[in-house]
Parts: C-alpha cells; structure tokens; sequence
C-alpha cells in the first residue's frame, strides 16, 4: 500500500507511498477509506483487514508532467490490521472509540540503475474518536489519529518502510446508506507533518479526502470511489522553503460492498487522474471487518 513516495500504512490511515524523495510523502493512505467509513460499530472490540497493492511506473513534476526517469517504477503489497474498540462511554451523544493499525509491507522501487526492496512493519497509527449515530441511514465519527514512525527508515535507502517523523491527523468522517437507495461517504482529514531529524526535512501540512458514492441492492453496494489531497503549504529543509514542491492528486474508480450478518467487505480499484509531484499509478483495495 504505497503511493506518494515511501510508505506507511493505516487505516484510518496506511500509507501508499514510495521514493526516497521526502516531498510529497503522506502519513494516511489515500484512497484507503470506502463505503461504510463514518458508520461506528457497536460497543464491544472489532477487526478490520485493510489489503492494498499499489502499481506505479511514472513520476511526476509539480505540474503533472512525466519526468522520464528511466526504469522507474514502484511495487507495494501492505496488509493493515486495524483494531478498534468502541467503549459504552458516552460524550456529546457520541460513543468513545480506540484503535490501532499495524502495517506489514512488502516493497520494491527501482529507478535509473538501481532497485531495492524491503520487506516488514511499517509506521504504526494509534487513534481516538467520537462515533454518532444520528438515525438508521445517517452516521459520522470525529477524533484524531497519530502516526508514529515505527517502520525501518535509513536515508541512503531507496525504499524506505517508514517515514521517520511524528504525524498528527484531526479527522472527521460521514456515511450515509438506505437499503435500496443511495449510499454516499467521504472521510476529511489534515496531517500536520513533523520533521524527518535524520535529514532535517519538513513537509507541509495536507489535506485529503476519501469518497464513495453507490447505490444499494439488498446486501450488496455498487459505485464509484478514490481520493482527493492536495499540500497547503511547501516543504523545508534546513528551515529553508522548496520553491514547488507541493503535492496533488485525485483517482478515481469503481466499488463494490458485500454486507453479511455482521462483517462486510469492500473491494476498490482506483486509477490516479491527477498526480503533482508524486508517482502516478493505480491501486486496487479491499477491507474487511469483522467483530471479535
């Protein structure tokens, strides 16, 4: 699960990412979240398995145009476990939630003459929010979530696992769904990056969003959904601002869920139709979560 340029991995958060250039690198995986993303299950512990490959063989400018970097390309296969456990306990009508996502990763990135892959855990996200339940078709949670940097980084390494910085992400996160109707979700969230101190490299604060739309048919859903993110402000080094080096993009792509008696799963994959300064490439999804 990688895609920006080197990875993490989370749920509500993970991370497609992958290179050893630092702008542009994002803590969450975008694109991770799909149908039934705002819906808080009930009190007790639950599991969720998040699988992503990610395909990549083109990198971009900051304006989206190839850079012709001969025999690039990038590899990833991650699988998230995301345990979450929503307690009895009750604030604003909401009830308290807990989680942690573990990444294990599989990597590869070549590029020119060379190629490098590594295999193992990535950055650890541990998190805490408020899940409401406004009716039976209407559903949202808010809270935050903080990347540790958990995962193997060095910086002469071309695939790196982890992004070696502290990343915190306010998030909120709505789903709407009625049997045989619509279904929409979108999940909003603003990493405020920390500093690589091993290179003294800052990136910008980002925002991003995961969206699915769908329609509903007894127990199965079938749409459309990707991504949107876009960087607020440029990257540092040494305190000094990179002139462009802000990163987009936005994919898109088709959906389907599975709902059963008390697990479902979603199957997403997801083409990059805009791609600033990052790797350009596609991602195929699937999560499922099952309570304990």
């Amino acid at each position: 699960m990688i895609k920006n340029k080197i990875f993490f991995g989370i749920l509500c958060a993970l991370s497609t990412s992958a290179f050893a250039v630092e702008n542009g690198n994002s803590n969450y995986a975008n694109g991770a979240e799909n149908f039934m993303s705002g819906v808080v299950p009930p009190p007790g512990i639950h599991g969720m398995i998040y699988t992503n490959h990610y395909n990549a063989d083109r990198l971009n400018d900051y304006k989206g145009n190839n850079l012709n970097v001969p025999n690039f390309e990038v590899k990833s296969t991650a699988i998230v476990s995301r345990l979450v456990w929503v307690t009895d306990k009750q604030f604003f009508g909401g009830n308290l939630v807990f989680e942690t996502l573990i990444p294990l990763v599989d990597l590869k990135v070549q590029s020119l003459d060379m190629s490098q892959k590594q295999q193992g855990l990535g950055d650890i996200t541990i998190g805490s929010a408020l899940g409401f339940h406004h009716s039976p078709n209407l559903h949202s949670a808010i809270g935050f979530d903080i990347f540790l940097p958990t995962g193997e980084y060095n910086k002469n390494d071309l695939a790196n696992l982890g992004l070696n910085r502290t990343t915190i992400e306010p998030m909120y996160t709505i789903s709407y769904l009625k049997e045989n109707a619509l279904s929409a979700d979108v999940k909003l969230g603003y990493l405020f990056n920390g500093k690589n101190k091993d290179t003294n490299y800052s990136n910008g604060d980002q925002f991003h969003l995961d969206y699915s739309i769908g329609k509903n048919y007894k127990n199965m859903t079938f749409g459309i959904g990707g991504y949107y993110s876009t960087q607020i402000n440029n990257d540092k080094i040494n305190n000094e601002e990179i002139k462009n080096s802000k990163t987009s993009g936005f994919a898109i792509g088709p959906s389907f869920k599975y709902q059963g008696k008390k697990w479902f799963t979603t199957i997403k994959w997801e083409k990059d139709l805009i791609a600033e300064n990052k790797s350009e490439g596609n991602s195929l999804w699937i999560k499922t979560a099952l309570p304990f």
